[in-house]
C-alpha cells in the first residue's frame, strides 16, 4: 500500500486535510441543495421530501439526506457558519452548532460529543413535544416463524424511558457473575433482567402443555416436533426447566399422529414438601456464597429427564439466577464439592439432555401427586 512509507504524523497530516476538504465539499452540496430547494425541484420530480430527493439523488441513507438538509436550511441566514464549512470545519461541528438559536463561543472548546450533548440540552421542549412522546410510545414484539426467538423494537419517553432504564441496570448489576466466573455483556444482562423483572416477584406456578411428535422426537434427540400449546417451538433444556417447577402436562402422538396418552396436571413438587425444602436453608439459595433469597425455587438435582424423583434428596432450593440462568439456560449442575465440606457448587453439566430421548409415562391413568408425566431419557 501506497501508505506505508509514511511516519504516522505524515499520516494524521494527510487524514485532517482529507476532512478539510470533505467539509468543504459538504458546503458546496448545501449551496447546491439550497437552490435546488428553491426551485422545488424535489416536487416537480415527484418525491414527497427534499430529504427524500436527496437520498435518492445521492446515494446516501435517510439519516445523511436529513443531516444535509436540516443543516442547509439552518444556515442559510448565517454566513458565518457557511464560510466555516468553506474554511474546512468539521461538518459534523456545524451541524451541531446550527441547531443552537444563540451563538456560544465556548462550544469551540468542546469535543463533537460534549457539543451534540449540549445542544441537545439546550432545545425547547413544548407542551405539544411531551403529549406527542407520551402518545407516542410503542413497544412491538416480533417472533421468528417457530416462535423460538423474540425480537422486541420500541420507543419511550423521557420520563418512561429513564424509569425503565434505571430499573434494568440495577436489576442487571445485581445479577452475579456465572459459575465459572464470566460475567455477560450488558445486553445479554439488561435483557435478563427485563425477563426476570416481568416474570413477577414471586415464583408463579405456571400451568404448561407440551405437546411432542414422537417419532421424530427420538430420532432427532428432542431437537425437533415439541412444541408448547401457544405455538413457540422449544427443546430439550426448554422442557427440563418447564417440568423442573411447574405444573405441567404433556400430549405425545404416536407415528400415526394419534395421542398416545394425556398426562393430568401435576404439582411436580407438592406444597409441604417445597415448604420442607425451603426450610433447609431457611429460605436461602443453597449454592455456596449466595446467600439470596429472591424467587426461591426448587430445584431436582438429577432431573427428570434422567429418571430424577421428587424426593427430598434430589431436591434442592435455588435462587432465580442460579436456577433458571445458571442451571437450564447455561448447562451447570449442582453437585457436592467433598474437598469443601461436600459444600454445594455448580460445575458444567456432564450429562447431555438429549441423549437417549424416548417418551415415557407413568402406568397409573391419574399418577400420584409429584410423579414425573414428561418425555426424557429413560435412567
Amino acid at each position: 500500500m501506497k501508505w506505508q512509507g509514511h511516519t504516522t504524523d505524515q499520516l494524521e497530516q494527510v487524514l485532517a486535510a482529507v476532512d478539510e476538504r470533505i467539509a468543504q465539499a459538504r458546503g458546496i452540496e448545501i449551496e447546491i441543495l439550497e437552490e435546488l430547494d428553491r426551485r422545488q425541484t424535489w416536487w416537480s420530480d415527484g418525491s414527497q421530501s427534499m430529504i427524500e430527493w436527496t437520498a435518492a439523488r445521492l446515494d446516501c441513507g435517510r439519516d445523511t439526506a436529513k443531516k444535509l438538509v436540516t443543516a442547509m436550511r439552518r444556515t442559510a441566514d448565517r454566513p458565518h457558519l457557511r464560510e466555516a464549512l468553506a474554511d474546512g470545519r468539521s461538518f459534523d461541528r456545524i451541524e451541531a452548532v446550527a441547531r443552537l438559536k444563540d451563538e456560544d463561543s465556548t462550544l469551540d472548546h468542546l469535543d463533537i460529543a460534549a457539543v451534540r450533548r449540549t445542544v441537545a440540552k439546550r432545545r425547547d421542549i413544548y407542551e405539544r413535544d411531551e403529549t406527542r412522546t407520551t402518545d407516542d410510545r410503542y413497544l412491538v414484539m416480533q417472533p421468528s416463524l417457530d416462535k423460538s426467538w423474540w425480537k422486541l423494537t420500541g420507543g419511550l419517553d423521557g420520563v418512561a424511558g429513564s424509569v425503565v432504564d434505571n430499573a434494568l441496570t440495577e436489576l442487571a448489576d445485581r445479577l452475579p457473575d456465572l459459575p465459572d466466573g464470566t460475567r455477560p455483556g450488558a445486553g445479554w444482562r439488561r435483557a435478563t433482567a427485563l425477563y426476570e423483572l416481568v416474570s413477577g416477584g414471586a415464583s408463579p406456578e405456571a400451568h404448561v402443555t407440551v405437546f411432542v411428535d414422537a417419532v421424530d422426537a427420538v430420532a432427532s434427540n428432542g431437537r425437533r416436533s415439541m412444541h408448547l400449546e401457544a405455538g413457540p417451538r422449544i427443546g430439550v433444556k426448554a422442557l427440563s426447566a418447564i417440568v423442573c417447577n411447574s405444573v405441567s402436562e404433556v400430549t405425545v402422538n404416536a407415528e400415526d399422529g394419534i395421542p398416545m396418552r394425556y398426562g393430568r396436571l401435576t404439582r411436580t413438587i407438592p406444597p409441604t414438601l417445597r415448604r420442607a425444602i425451603l426450610a433447609t436453608t431457611d429460605g436461602h439459595c443453597a449454592i455456596d456464597g449466595c446467600d439470596s433469597t429472591y424467587r426461591v425455587e426448587i430445584h431436582h438435582r438429577l432431573p427428570w429427564s434422567h429418571g430424577g424423583m421428587t424426593d427430598p434428596e434430589n431436591l434442592v432450593p435455588l435462587c432465580w439466577f442460579h436456577h433458571h440462568i445458571a442451571v437450564h439456560e447455561r448447562g451447570f449442575e449442582v453437585f457436592n464439592d467433598l474437598t469443601n465440606g461436600g459444600r454445594l457448587r455448580l460445575r458444567r453439566s456432564t450429562r447431555e439432555l438429549g441423549h437417549g430421548l424416548s417418551c415415557r409415562f407413568t402406568d397409573a391413568e391419574t399418577p400420584p401427586e409429584g410423579t414425573s408425566v414428561g418425555v426424557g431419557t429413560q435412567p
